[in-house]
């Protein structure tokens, strides 16, 4: 009865593992932000009010309208502190706040991540950066 009960409790938690491990994974992907085929950044917490998703949407949606300027350049993209937390701008335009639990997730404090971020932004917004077709007329 007793190794019964055993078995019993080990198979309740390898499946209470199984869905944390499901849940989590599918947080992950809810908090992807990928532009142009290019992963971006993950947003791993819930902010302010805001679920990984809501931020990760915020995030893409300010990326889309950020990639529609013609001339971005990696010098654009600028990190500050704010607060505890350390913002990353791109032509003065708010793209996302790195958090103190973010952070500590990484290992890092808010304005190290971020810049660790930027560094990265710096390579991959040009790459995936809006450009007109030059094939394409003007319409005058």
């Amino acid at each position: 009865m007793f190794k019964k009960t055993i078995r019993m409790a080990a198979a309740v938690a390898i499946c209470i593992m199984s869905l944390a491990f499901a849940k989590a994974a599918q947080a992950d992907g809810d908090g992807d932000v990928n532009v142009g085929g290019e992963h971006i950044l993950t947003v791993r917490f819930a902010s302010n009010g805001y679920s990984v998703k809501d931020r990760a949407e915020a995030i893409t949606d300010r990326l889309t309208r950020i990639l529609s300027d013609p001339n971005l350049k990696p010098s654009d993209i600028v990190v500050s502190p704010s607060g505890k937390d350390a913002i990353i701008k791109v032509k003065d335009k708010l793209l996302v706040t790195v958090d103190a639990q973010t952070a500590r997730f990484n290992q890092a404090k808010p304005l190290a991540l971020a810049e660790t971020w930027a560094q990265h932004l710096r390579l991959v917004l040009p790459k995936v950066n809006f450009r007109p077709n030059p094939n394409v007329e003007k319409h005058k």
